[in-house]
């Protein structure tokens, strides 16, 4: 058994990572959120629903993180300049963009690199939909009910109506959003000026981002809720903060809160999606074929979230069809590391955390990001290092094509015999049985073969190019297969085929 909060304070600490937030935003929001609900005397269901909305509204942030490179180059860095920031006032919004569009370069450089950037901006407010509607896919995968889900749509929306996704107004507004949405901005505030500087950034957006009502409560009981933010561990106090009674998950929900945090991760780059999943599967028949019995289960975990520290790296760097350069890469290898503090917080994850912050290393001490020697990697880390290798090789990457299963056997053998993965191990991964693809219900066999290429991100016209048939009839295709898996994004419909296991 364990708590739900964990898990999904853990999804929120990667969300903040993939953000560009300040680590635990997402937790003192939350706290916060609780704490003001309960004292202006809202109902249980109010309580818990504002609680883990606060945790869980950016759960579909990468789901249009190669949109927001496009935009911005380091989408990561660039929205974390503007968190806090007012969106709908582009004198809040343009100084900020002009400022991380100009960092490194000459001001001419820079002049031409904001504008360029502040000109295609527009076209990212269309992308909340698909944020919102991953968000809403990861929750009722961890079994979060549909009210509480109708409310992740209004993540964007503000009380003025110029927010987005829905252009929803005043209490046409979920109230556990609502709450939310004053929490965010008391949390913002009081992390620029404590309790005085909480009060003033309510008062300023109230009637903007804010409810007015809820702006006038707080204020009477700022003090009382901002004792939240002074706490020494923003997650002891965010687990303090869940409201009673405590959510507890069997086995079943455990592992399925572990394959949304693996989707959530994979779904940074077209190129990965399905990755960690792929890599569970192959490493716990590995694990298996190694004669681990029980441990396969806690190495299939590990592979669940061995790449979740990915959300911090920028798309422009996980899509880049170039080499990349020594900075690049020294960006890619800080993903480990990230992972491991992700997952660090949770006493649930603990035996599964030391695995998957091992998944990057090697036996000749030439992995990332500690790099450990032979000795300090043990057997489960060295069966989901092979299971990893193996599966990125037989996926398309952007510098290259997908191996065949061939060739990639004979790449991670030559590994194994290099000393740089255990030979051991190897023999494990490539002794696996193959196996059986689930097909959502009512696709046919070319719909199938379409919900994949939406998954890796194609286009209509590259998907009619891949299958040698008309763009219109390709539309039609994509079209058939949102109507019959009930989404509306093709971000929405990748996560569908993640869970489905249609990626490879």
């Amino acid at each position: 058994m364990a708590r739900l909060a964990e898990l999904v304070a853990t999804l929120s600490i990667a969300t903040d990572h993939g953000m560009g937030f300040v680590p635990e935003r997402g937790l003192r929001s939350a706290a916060v959120a609780s704490r003001f609900a309960a004292l202006d005397g809202r109902d249980a269901r109010e309580q818990c629903d504002a609680y883990y909305l606060a945790l869980l509204r950016y759960a579909g942030c990468t789901a249009d993180s190669h949109l927001a490179a496009d935009v911005f180059g380091d989408e990561v860095r660039v929205r974390g300049e503007l968190e806090g920031v007012d969106l709908a006032r582009a004198r809040e919004v343009i100084p900020r963009v002009a400022r991380a569009m100009a960092l490194g370069k000459s001001p001419l450089r820079g002049a031409a690199s904001a504008a360029r950037t502040i000109s295609r901006m527009p076209r990212l407010f269309e992308t909340g939909r698909s944020h919102c509607e991953v968000a809403d896919r990861l929750a009722e995968h961890i079994g979060f009910d549909a009210p509480f889900r109708s409310a992740l749509f209004q993540t964007f929306e503000r009380w003025d109506g110029r927010g987005w996704t829905e252009r929803l107004a005043g209490e046409a507004i979920a109230p556990a959003m609502r709450i939310v949405h004053l929490a965010d901005e008391v949390e913002h505030g009081h992390r620029r000026g404590g309790l005085e500087g909480a009060r003033a950034i309510v008062a300023e957006r109230s009637g903007r981002t804010v409810d007015p009502a809820l702006a006038v409560r707080f204020t009477a009981l700022a003090r009382d809720v901002c004792t939240v933010l002074d706490a020494r561990s923003a997650w002891a106090e965010a687990m303090r903060a869940e409201p009673a009674p405590h959510r507890e998950t069997d086995d079943a929900q455990f592992e399925t809160v572990l394959r949304a945090i693996a989707d959530f991760a994979d779904l940074k780059s077209r190129f990965t999606r399905g990755h960690s999943r792929g890599v569970a599967a192959l490493a716990g028949q590995a694990a298996r074929n190694a004669g681990l019995g029980e441990a396969a289960r806690t190495i299939e975990h590990a592979a669940l979230l061995h790449d979740v520290g990915r959300v911090a790296v920028s798309a422009s760097i996980w899509d880049k069809p170039a080499p990349l350069t020594d900075l690049e890469w020294e960006s890619v290898r800080t993903h480990a590391y990230v992972g491991e503090r992700i997952l660090a917080r949770a006493t649930s994850l603990a035996v599964i955390a030391d695995i998957a912050s091992a998944a990057h290393e090697r036996l000749d001490a030439r992995g990332y990001h500690r790099r450990l020697g032979g000795a300090q990697c043990l057997a489960p880390a060295r069966i989901l290092a092979g299971a990893d290798v193996m599966h990125a090789l037989v996926e398309e990457r952007p510098h290259r094509a997908a191996l065949s299963r061939d060739r990639a056997a004979a790449t991670l053998t030559r590994l194994g015999e290099e000393g740089a993965l255990c030979l051991d191990a190897v023999r494990a991964v490539l002794g696996r049985a193959s196996d059986a693809r689930a097909r959502p219900t009512g696709l046919t066999e070319r719909e199938v073969e379409v919900l994949r290429l939406i998954a890796r991100g194609r286009t209509n016209k590259e998907i009619a190019i891949a299958l040698d048939v008309s763009t219109r009839t390709a539309g039609h295709h994509v079209e058939h297969i949102f109507e019959k898996l009930g989404v509306t994004t093709r971000a929405a419909a990748a996560v569908v085929a993640m869970q489905r296991g249609l990626c490879g």
